[in-house]
């Protein structure tokens, strides 16, 4: 039964992110319009009747952007800027869980960690971060996989829970956990437990895994759409860049929409949505935003919901000679340079150290039974160019900006939780 609800929720989820009201979804079918990277556009007011009538219509399901939006942006604005300047500081932190004896849950205890792709920047960072914090916590085993992306290499790890007598096992990032369900149910046989982490919003469960850590990355892609409406008065004309494969990008993607359609009305803006796969990266992605940009010279903002897809996104536009401002989302050095360089207008940085520590913290109130956060309270910041700037003439020469750019209180704060 359990198995079938946590279905159920993600079904939902892929359900509400290809029905957003701010943005007009196309490729929802995997195998044809999603590998050809067709796009389709909520449009102003009077193009619908300006159309020709000899024009097929579009079939793809659209929830166009009122024709009156819910709510005046005018009015918002000044709180709306005002949040958007204080995501430009340095988190404090802040979280509401009951504390617990670390020591005493993770005693002769053994956790296993399975990441998507132990070559990723960002992923292998928080690899780094979830062992040393699993350490210091006292687990007496940590066991940390070495996957390469591939099927192969995640079922090999997958293997290695049951064999290495793992007491709980934690899935971080966007791995598909279908190929792998009946290793996941004989790990569940065997009194293991799964973890996701690091790819799913909050009240969203992934497949097949008892728990999901709650991230709230729907307030990562509503920070996104502020930034936007707020730097053109709510005139914002957005391609946005989604993966479709990924959970994590089509939560990041709702939040934004969500929020967009609650600002922007028909008569102001639109917002035109490229669904793309793992497999569009790196190959013929560029070329798809550059044919949107081309069909669409009044776009004035792109939107990327996925790190993997920025290099891409950065490629077309320098390409195609526009000016068009980009906001995207991640938390790996290279993202960073790509704000610092403006080669990107503003990031919403998500905090390697920030997640493994979060994610053990979870694993450790699953592991004993403790309540569970709805929301693990991990904080998103907003990094532009200047602000870059302005903290490093004060940093350490010895420190990247990645390393510094959240700040050390999750330290104190999670081991004051932890009993420390």
């Amino acid at each position: 039964m359990k198995k079938i609800i946590t279905l159920m929720l993600c079904a939902a989820l892929v359900v509400s992110s290809a029905m957003l009201c701010a943005c007009n979804n196309t490729g929802n079918e995997k195998n044809s319009s999603v590998a050809s990277g067709t796009n389709s556009q909520v449009s102003d007011t009077q193009s619908s009747t300006e159309q020709s009538s000899e024009v097929q219509e579009d079939s793809t399901p659209k929830i166009e952007v009122a024709e009156n939006a819910p709510k005046k942006l005018g009015s918002d604005l000044s709180q709306i800027n005002h949040t958007l300047s204080e995501y430009q500081s340095v988190p404090g932190f802040s979280n509401d869980s009951e504390k617990i004896n670390a020591k005493e849950i993770t005693d002769g205890k053994t956790v296993t960690f399975i990441p998507d792709n132990s070559n990723g920047s960002f992923t292998s960072l928080v690899t780094g971060q979830f062992k040393n914090a699993a350490k210091a916590v006292g687990f007496k085993n940590v066991n940390i996989t070495e996957t390469d992306g591939t099927a192969a290499t995640i079922s090999s790890a997958l293997g290695t829970v049951v064999d290495k007598k793992s007491d709980i096992a934690v899935f971080f990032g966007n791995i598909d956990k279908t190929p792998y369900s009946s290793g996941i149910e004989s790990a569940q046989a065997n009194g293991i437990e799964i973890i996701s982490s690091g790819n799913s919003g909050v009240g969203i469960n992934d497949y097949f895994v008892d728990y999901s850590v709650p991230i709230n990355y729907q307030e990562c892609g509503k920070l996104m759409a502020d930034w936007t409406m707020a730097k053109r008065n709510g005139k914002v004309h957005a391609l946005a860049v989604n993966n479709e494969d990924s959970i994590l990008s089509n939560s990041i993607y709702k939040g934004f929409g969500d929020e967009f359609k609650s600002y922007v009305s028909s008569s102001m803006g639109y917002c035109t949505t490229l669904n793309m796969s793992y497999s569009d990266t790196g190959n013929g992605l560029s070329e798809k935003i550059k044919e949107a940009l081309e069909k669409d010279p009044n776009l004035n903002y792109i939107v990327v919901f996925d790190e993997t897809m920025i290099n891409d996104t950065v490629s077309a536009v320098q390409q195609s000679g526009t000016k068009i401002k980009i906001v995207a989302t991640g938390g790996s050095p290279e993202a960073f340079d790509m704000a610092e360089s403006s080669n990107i207008e503003m990031l919403v940085a998500q905090s390697y150290e920030w997640i493994g520590y979060a994610t053990v913290d979870y694993t450790m109130r699953a592991m004993s039974g403790s309540k569970l956060p709805t929301d693990v309270q991990v904080p998103f910041r907003i990094v532009t160019s200047e602000v870059i700037k302005n903290q490093l003439k004060d940093a350490d020469d010895d420190y990247d900006f990645y390393e510094i750019c959240f700040g050390s209180a999750f330290v104190d704060g999670y081991n004051g939780l932890w009993g420390f």
